[in-house]
């Protein structure tokens, strides 16, 4: 498909050329109070309308104020209809158009702060803004449905206990499940998800399953008679075989099993719930291969006849991720995103010819993590960043991108954005890695620069062609910003993707230093100040890179673990570790291997500052204690810092900024020296 995109560049090119731009208009850590952050949560119909979110720090709450907005896309009006702070603030997640798109609908805690495990399912008319409570269920509602006569509402809630709605000193804490722990949850309890089935007319609802295992991403036909769900059968929590499920709702027959391919189909961990084909005959899902490759497998986008159970793997020959299948509104096309190198972008996929053509261009990265395109008639509305330009949402309709929100416009066009080019270079077994390199803005290839190496988490997942704040800051600090996807990164099909499967850090961490090996041949990159540094796998990598390649000056480590025995039954990944390594007791070698840097502490010489979130249960606090401890009694110059009440991704503004702060102050400490 080829695009006029003329007021798209239009829009690049004006932040740029008519800019003032100062000496302070470079990135500061104090602009995680001025950017915003854009969510699409849903279109009308017939397009004419949309519901997105945006989320800004607010300082004196030290919070995010999220507001809800409804915008006409013809007449580019925007109406404010919820916020999430202040004295009228409101939670509210899930934001789904109702079939006449006159009202919406969204999940809940309602006003009162207090009101915890009570989300229901509320609606708003767009017409007068009155807010109604729909659900009245006696637990928290984490994921909904509504039938196209709005007579249904399949949803996936836990009851309470009573032990939640007491006030009195807590029971101590019984621990029976094989996995008794995640994060942003805690510890594990008895109560699982649940499907249930509400008639909006009678006020009643019905538990449509039990036992001990969860339910996710109910999906209700176009005709109202079924709903489709996620679960897994066996023995719940030692296993990633996740099926799609069917259940009559009218019909007291059990659910039907519909897919049974050996794989994590539809796992809840992809976002994409199954979605019905317009004449309810088929579902498009997303068939995760063999279960026991984990994240190392590829998500395809299939199509599975709902009465034969016979799967068409539309997207097995890609050798792609792929995510978010939506129908054509006559059934003939299927969209998705398609995960490339460093690219991620809208699809069109013919079932008439079997054909595919890009519908967005390559320089616009659509994350494929959660729903931000919809598809309406001659009309496309997705959410986007580039690597100049953070999200925006915007509008493609014939063969024409135009932005219809501008939230972060004032902002960007007065910073300095540092310019990105895409990077290859070999490693040592002279595979190709690729990556990208953020200069300052007023780049002089004759002056030498501070070299700033960041890794990715995941392992699996890409750095891509996206706007990223942290690389901006570095950039306007004067650091020549270094990103790559090493060996085990996601976007250049299944064989890369799985080979690091149980071998973490090993040809990985060679792949930095081959980076590193690449910046040294470029005139203008300091060999005295080189700095590295990650979050989550991206700490992993870095300590295994600063355990075997001493040239590092400083380092930032966030959120990892080294001493991979640790992790075992402190973290929620034992179902992964037994079945990417086994058991430590059957064998002890894989996990000796995988934990080298913390094993060979004594060979690391850079000076690293750890982070982590006090209540971080996908990588505990352990990990960065003791990598801590190892090079503070090594007299390596080290800190911890550690965030009260954070889990894996820091929520708080103050700590975000100070997390940024620290990162600064470390490398330009140990850089200087």
């Amino acid at each position: 498909m080829v695009m006029n995109q003329n007021k798209f560049i239009f829009f690049l090119v004006s932040i740029f050329i008519f800019s003032p731009l100062h000496a302070d208009n470079s990135f500061k850590t104090e602009d995680v109070y001025s950017m915003r952050s854009v969510f699409l949560s849903d279109v009308s119909n017939d397009g004419s309308g949309l519901v997105f979110i945006t989320g800004k720090a607010n300082k004196k709450e030290d919070d995010f104020r999220r507001t809800l907005y409804f915008l006409d896309t013809k007449k580019g009006k925007k109406l404010k209809l919820l916020e999430s702070l202040g004295e009228k603030g409101m939670s509210f997640s899930s934001v789904k158009f109702s079939s006449d798109s006159k009202s919406i609908y969204f999940l809940s805690s309602g006003i009162s702060e207090s009101r915890k495990n009570n989300t229901q399912v509320w609606s708003l008319n767009l017409s007068n803004r009155v807010k109604k409570r729909v659900t009245h269920f006696d637990g928290n509602i984490t994921d909904y449905d509504v039938s196209k006569d709005e007579k249904t509402i399949a949803f996936i809630g836990v009851k309470n206990s009573e032990e939640e709605i007491s006030d009195e000193t807590p029971p101590p804490i019984v621990i029976d499940r094989y996995q008794f722990k995640r994060d942003y949850e805690g510890f594990l309890g008895k109560n699982r998800d649940h499907l249930f089935i509400f008639d909006t007319k009678s006020k009643k609802e019905e538990q449509i399953t039990s036992g001990q295992r969860d339910h996710y991403h109910p999906a209700i036909s176009p005709d109202g008679k079924n709903v489709a769900f996620m679960t897994k059968e066996g023995e719940f929590d030692r296993h990633n075989d996740w099926d799609i499920f069917i259940k009559e709702i009218k019909e007291a027959k059990e659910p039907r099993k519909l897919t049974s391919n050996n794989s994590e189909d539809s796992s809840p961990l992809s976002g994409s719930r199954p979605q019905w084909s317009p004449d309810g005959s088929k579902i498009a899902y997303l068939h995760g291969g063999d279960h026991a490759m984990l994240w190392y497998a590829l998500q395809e986008v299939s199509i599975i006849d709902v009465e034969s159970g016979i799967t068409d793997f539309i997207t097995k020959d890609l050798d792609r991720n792929t995510t978010m299948p939506q129908w054509s509104k006559n059934g003939q096309n299927i969209y998705f995103i398609l995960e490339d190198d460093m690219k991620s972008q809208l699809i069109k996929y013919s079932l008439m010819d079997n054909t595919s053509e890009e519908v967005t261009p390559e320089n616009m990265y659509l994350d494929g993590y959660s729903r931000n395109y919809y598809v309406r008639d001659d009309k496309i509305l997705f959410e986007s960043s580039t690597a100049n330009i953070p999200s925006e949402i915007y509008l493609l309709k014939e063969g024409q991108i135009d932005a219809i929100t501008t939230e972060n416009e004032d902002f960007i066009k007065n910073r300095l954005v540092g310019p990105t080019e895409l990077i290859s270079f070999q490693s040592f077994d002279n595979l190709v890695i690729n990556g990208m390199m953020i200069k300052p803005h007023d780049f002089d290839p004759k002056k030498k620069y501070p070299l700033m190496i960041r890794i990715h988490g995941g392992p699996v997942s890409q750095y891509g062609r996206y706007f990223d704040f942290d690389w901006q800051l570095f950039a306007s600090n004067g650091y020549v910003v270094m990103v790559t996807n090493p060996r085990g990164s996601s976007g250049r099909g299944f064989e890369f993707q799985k080979s690091i499967f149980a071998n973490w850090g090993i040809e990985d961490s060679k792949d930095i230093s081959a980076a590193l090996d690449f910046a040294l041949d470029l005139d203008y990159i300091d060999d005295n100040k080189l700095g590295i540094g990650g979050w989550s796998y991206g700490s992993m990598l870095t300590n295994y890179v600063i355990a075997k390649d001493n040239r590092f000056h400083a380092a930032t480590s966030g959120a990892g673990i080294s001493n991979i025995l640790s992790g075992f039954g402190d973290d929620h990944y034992i179902r992964e570790y037994i079945i990417e390594m086994g058991t430590p007791w059957d064998n002890l070698d894989a996990w000796l291997n995988v934990s080298h840097p913390f094993l060979n502490a004594d060979d690391i010489v850079t000076p690293t500052l750890f982070l982590v979130g006090e209540k971080d249960y996908n990588v505990p606090l352990i990990g960065s204690e003791q990598m801590y401890q190892a090079l503070k009694h090594l007299n390596i110059p080290t800190q911890l810092i550690i965030y009260p009440d954070e889990n894996h991704g820091l929520s708080k503004p103050s700590y975000i900024k100070d997390r940024l702060d620290r990162y600064l102050d470390w490398y330009e400490k140990y850089l200087e020296e």
